[in-house]
């Protein structure tokens, strides 16, 4: 009798013990599922943003007055951009924040110590630079130049407004890109520069996003076209976490005998002007030849193929290890022998080497970025040494690439 009644209550706390124990497992595996989707989709790839410790002054003047000359000066340039370059209420608030910092807005301010003339305070002839040029002294006729700069010039800065995502990251794209000024330098006067754009968003209603399209060159007036083809406008879309960079053993964008003629980060390596990528260029690289063709260095799927002023005609290739390659200067669109959307394997013959765009000789202008198919000028978040992800002979190096050669292909 003992015994009966002792299985049976054994049996009991076996069943009672193997229902806690699923239970708790099932708990625990909830548990685990929720934090990895709540932290992937959380996830931060990068971010550019300052800290910024002080509060801030602000910027003083009569730009709060509607009626004032300066109030309807800063409507005028956020009604622009926002109509014609689709910018965000974040972007235009960074933007006219920043023209109060340099000018007080006034498009008739001449700093004659720099050079620099009109509401951002554009190279006017001297240490500077033109971009001025016969730019007339009006409202007008300065935001008509800082849309044209933006769609051409200065479509960097225009790339980096796309992707910000709140004031500060867009100060840091106008001041960087546009101004020309290094993120920590002190005339970027931060706090008092975010706090005013802060206060510019609330007095102008600036809250709504943007839509900016860094491909949609349009009629913008300047006589400097960016003739964008065949652009993939929904490739804001293809952004990835900066997780860092792994070697490629696939190859080189080119094959046979070649020189790096351009190095990174600047042309000569540490000397020279600032350089974004690497030159290669073949000893058979006539226009005609098929010694002058380019390859793809990995496999992966093209994301944009297009022209524009620096880089001519040129391609991005999104590699199936989450890693950017840009392919610039082919001789026209046409060379470019495939098209967005097309998978490619490492190897495969996709363009050829050209002189298109700012470029000095034939060769092929190749990059690595990490982050997105747009980060290709000096400085760009997720901008990578090609040296670090190809393997190019060792005298020609890895973080920094000095120009040297000629080298065989199949000998690394």
């Amino acid at each position: 009798m003992f015994e009966s009644w002792w299985r049976y209550k054994k049996f009991k706390l076996y069943a009672y013990g193997t229902l806690i124990a699923t239970a708790v497992v099932v708990v625990i595996a909830a548990i685990m599922m929720f934090i990895m989707i709540f932290s992937t989709q959380n996830a931060e790839c990068f971010n550019d943003d300052q800290t910024v410790a002080e509060a801030g002054q602000g910027i003083g003047g009569d730009w709060q007055d509607h009626n004032s000359n300066t109030y309807k000066a800063m409507r005028h340039a956020a009604d622009r951009f926002q109509k014609e370059l689709h910018m965000s209420g974040d972007n235009i608030a960074a933007a006219l924040a920043v023209g109060l910092r340099e000018s007080g807005f006034n498009p008739k301010a001449v700093n004659p110590g720099g050079a620099v003339k009109g509401i951002w305070q554009w190279g006017a002839g001297g240490i500077n630079g033109d971009r001025y040029k016969d730019t007339q002294d009006n409202v007008e006729s300065q935001v008509q130049l800082a849309i044209n700069e933006l769609k051409s010039s200065h479509k960097g800065s225009l790339i980096d407004l796309a992707t910000a995502d709140n004031i500060n990251s867009s100060l840091v794209a106008w001041d960087t890109k546009f101004e020309g000024v290094g993120v920590n330098d002190p005339q970027r006067k931060v706090a008092d520069t975010l706090k005013t754009a802060n206060e510019i968003k609330k007095v102008f209603a600036l809250d709504f996003p943007g839509s900016i399209n860094v491909f949609d060159h349009g009629n913008n007036n300047s006589g400097i076209g960016d003739n964008s083809t065949n652009a993939n406008t929904s490739g804001l879309s293809e952004v990835t976490c900066d997780s860092g960079l792994s070697s490629n053993d696939n190859g080189l964008p080119v094959k046979g005998q070649y020189s790096i003629t351009g190095g990174y980060p600047n042309y000569g390596g540490l000397t020279g002007a600032t350089h974004y990528g690497v030159d290669f260029q073949t000893t058979d690289h006539a226009l005609s030849s098929s010694g002058g063709n380019v390859y793809a260095v990995h496999d992966g799927t093209v994301v944009a193929k297009s022209s524009d002023s620096t880089g001519g005609n040129w391609l991005v290739i999104k590699g199936t290890d989450n890693v950017f390659t840009y392919y610039g200067h082919a001789p026209t669109q046409e060379a470019i022998v495939v098209n967005n959307g097309d998978k490619v394997k490492a190897g495969q013959h996709i363009s050829h080497q050209g002189q298109t765009g700012m470029a000095t000789g034939i060769h092929v202008h190749f990059a690595v970025n990490t982050h997105d198919q747009f980060g290709w000028a000096p400085q760009s978040n997720g901008l990578k040494s090609p040296g670090d992800y190809l393997k190019l002979p060792q005298k020609v190096g890895t973080n920094v690439v000095v120009p040297n050669g000629p080298f065989d292909s199949d000998k690394k």
